[in-house]
């Protein structure tokens, strides 16, 4: 008997659920007005899911991005006229309204290089590993959106990660992740450089993924840490990503370039490169050199001093920290030669 109360052996829903996950159903309060989740207790969940294909991905050809190995990726406007590189990353919550319906207006109005009080005109990686309320918005008005994005230069934009949770009902698993494909596949036929976010819960998940990757040549991808904290307690999630992680490139083509989101420190970094044995290029949406700065932190040596330094000042330094330690470890991989031509 399975978490949902049904023998999953005889049950004509296991294609479309494919089996449950470790979720709370089984302890269920039945209080499904209050309930955010998708289940089988639901009639309408199916209808749901079948409203946008099922649960099977399908995804469109996308380019090889090239794309630095560190990007810093910067939330908020800059107190003085920097230059941090040709491409920088985007915060999504920030350059999205709060519901997620709009860019918001200060970008529009001013473009990106004006909004972040940069001296030059970089090209940008967009991301949006944001709330839940404001990946909604963008999922119920992603055709204006489209639209809206178009107004900008971006070296990457990468499909919502809508939220798959541990305790979540697998139909919500799957909807999500498919709502993710979705967007991405509409991105490129919108002319928008999008790279699909890998969102996954288990292995079936990665498989499909895997199948479609290889089968439509895609060459670039993105791979979230963002729910991975560095203290001990997250230690069993981090194993958990980092096989997941391991797996899904053991069964790529080494020209398959990798986002990764939510994971900067170069010992976890190296691990990752160690785990999966790939020679991948990997490039890295950096925040943390810009939050250390904030705190008046040097990456390089975190319980020291920074002197007299600005802020700004520190994050350069650190953006350079970064590029350096990812330079040395060859995140560029077997491609990196050939990219950087």
């Amino acid at each position: 008997m399975s978490l949902c109360e049904r023998d999953c052996k005889r049950c004509v829903l296991q294609l479309q659920c494919q089996g449950c996950s470790f979720c709370e159903m089984a302890f269920c309060a039945r209080d499904c007005h209050r309930c955010f989740s998708l289940c089988p207790r639901r009639g309408a969940s199916y209808a749901l899911l079948h409203s946008i294909g099922g649960g099977e991905l399908s995804l469109s050809k996308n380019n090889a991005k090239g794309l630095p190995l560190n990007i810093p990726v910067l939330p908020d406007h800059l107190t003085e006229p920097m230059d941090l590189g040709e491409i920088i990353g985007v915060h999504g919550g920030n350059f999205l309204t709060s519901n997620g319906e709009n860019v918001a207006r200060v970008y529009r109005k001013k473009g990106i290089q004006e909004t972040l009080n940069l001296s030059n005109d970089p090209k940008a990686v967009l991301q949006f590993y944001i709330k839940d309320r404001t990946i909604e918005g963008l999922w119920d008005n992603r055709k204006e959106l489209y639209k809206q994005l178009l107004e900008f230069s971006w070296a990457a934009v990468i499909a919502p990660n809508f939220s798959v949770y541990e305790d979540a009902p697998r139909m919500d698993h799957l909807y999500n992740i498919k709502r993710s494909s979705i967007v991405y596949n509409e991105m490129l036929e919108e002319g928008l450089p999008a790279v699909p976010d890998i969102s996954w819960y288990n292995r079936i998940d990665l498989d499909q993924w895997i199948r479609e990757i290889r089968k439509n040549h895609i060459k670039t991808i993105a791979f979230s840490f963002q729910t991975v904290s560095t203290q001990s307690k997250a230690s069993n999630t981090w194993r958990h990503y980092l096989m997941g992680f391991a797996y899904l490139v053991s069964q790529l083509d080494d020209d398959v370039e990798i986002i990764i989101a939510g994971l900067v420190s170069p010992d976890r970094l190296q691990m990752l490169r160690t785990a999966g044995k790939s020679k991948n290029r990997i490039s890295v949406l950096n925040q943390t050199a810009y939050i250390q700065s904030r705190r008046g932190i040097l990456s390089e040596k975190p319980t020291e001093s920074a002197g007299e330094l600005t802020k700004n000042q520190i994050l350069k330094r650190n953006i350079d920290f970064y590029t350096q330690e990812y330079e040395t470890m060859n995140l560029g991989g077997s491609n990196y030669a050939k990219v950087e031509k």
